[in-house]
């Protein structure tokens, strides 16, 4: 006695959902990066507004970077023994998390 197991189109199914994943997977980070980045701007410690002007996100290849070069963001992201903190980009990532999954979830849909 024997059975066959048969493929039966899953490898197809398997190859367009990759093939999916692959085409809209990195316009969902360069969208979710835009998300990040506006509201990092929005909550960015403002004195002259160079800081806020300089926040951007790029996105390349299965990855996006948000951040800015302002060299004196990194103290007011952690702050320093003589400053308090004053977070912006790390609270940007963090309070986004589902709309970035869902961003992401809707391009590759």
């Amino acid at each position: 006695m024997r059975i066959t197991i048969q493929d039966n189109g899953v490898a197809d199914m398997l190859d367009r959902f990759a093939e999916k994943i692959r085409s809209g997977l990195p316009q969902g980070l360069a969208l979710a990066g835009k998300i990040v980045e506006g509201d990092a701007r929005a909550h960015a410690p403002v004195d002259t507004g160079r800081l806020r002007g300089s926040i951007t996100s790029q996105a390349q290849g299965l990855s996006c970077e948000i951040g800015t070069n302002v060299e004196y963001a990194i103290y007011q992201e952690f702050g320093t023994y003589k400053m308090k903190a004053h977070p912006f980009l790390v609270p940007a990532l963090k309070n986004n998390t589902e709309n970035i999954k869902q961003t992401i979830k809707d391009s590759i849909k």
